[in-house]
């Protein structure tokens, strides 16, 4: 499976990255692991296929 994580950064354009993933849980764990490369305030992740 796939997962699309969105991270939403201040005053600019959220950046989307797809990354595999098994389960909800662990793109969630993935996306945690990853905000602070981003600089991002919060992030959405979606399972795509």
């Amino acid at each position: 499976m796939l997962a699309r994580i969105l991270y939403y950064r201040e005053k600019e354009m959220p950046w989307e990255i797809v990354v595999p993933a098994n389960d909800v849980e662990k793109a969630e764990r993935i996306a945690k692991e990853k905000m602070s490369e981003f600089n991002a305030i919060a992030y959405e992740v979606e399972l795509i296929a």
